[in-house]
């Protein structure tokens, strides 16, 4: 998948090797990316005390819609809305003691856990035509969905903390359209599950308000 992903980055930085690096002038622009992610293994404690792991979540697929503003020519207010489906792994109840329990150990095999987050924060170009690496941090809420993932009995908060560090590279394609390839890390730090992963994501990014310099 990462092999694949990474000659359709190539491919299309070659397809668009004609194409004149563009200038233009924007303030609103609209994104959409996917790709795959991968979560990691994690503890985590029920509102009941109940000790859960979390194991062999593995490979998802997920997707984005992003919306930018440009503050200047290299500093964007970013707003993100995502998903992340991962129709693997399980939670393992531990008992007090870090021992496991024979009976009644799974809470949500074989259901697919999904993950909506949704956060806002800064991205910084480190150039604004041609090539542009940049770098990003979001901060903001999600919620977590699945078959099974809440003990009976327990409690969640309604709105739980999520921290998204991001990396990527733009490449123009036509004014106004960029190609967006990105790398980043949703940490889900507070709730009922804090666990993490990394996704890898590819897209296309539409400036709506779009004028040539």
């Amino acid at each position: 998948m990462k092999s694949f992903i990474l000659w359709s980055f190539v491919g299309m930085l070659s397809l668009c090797g004609n194409v004149v690096a563009q200038t233009g002038r924007w303030t609103h622009q609209i994104g959409i990316e996917v790709g795959p992610q991968y979560a990691f293994n994690a503890m985590a404690t029920a509102s009941n005390g109940q000790k859960l792991t979390l194991d062999s979540v593995g490979l998802g697929i997920g997707a984005a819609v992003n919306y930018y503003y440009k503050f200047d020519r290299a500093l964007f207010l970013s707003v993100s809305g995502a998903v992340g489906v991962f129709n693997s792994g399980y939670f393992r109840r531990q008992n007090a003691d870090g021992s496991f329990p024979i009976l009644n150990s799974f809470y949500f095999k074989d259901n697919a856990l999904t993950n909506f987050a949704f956060t806002a924060g800064l991205r910084y170009n480190f150039a604004v035509t041609g090539l542009q690496p940049y770098a990003g941090l979001e901060v903001g809420s999600y919620f977590i969905a699945g078959g099974g993932i809440r003990p009976e009995g327990s409690e969640t908060v309604s709105i739980n903390l999520a921290v998204t560090p991001k990396a990527g590279v733009r490449y123009p394609l036509q004014p106004g359209l960029d190609f967006d390839a990105s790398v980043k890390l949703i940490a889900l730090v507070t709730g009922y599950v804090p666990f993490s992963y990394a996704s890898l994501n590819v897209g296309v990014s539409y400036a709506l308000n779009f004028q040539n310099d």
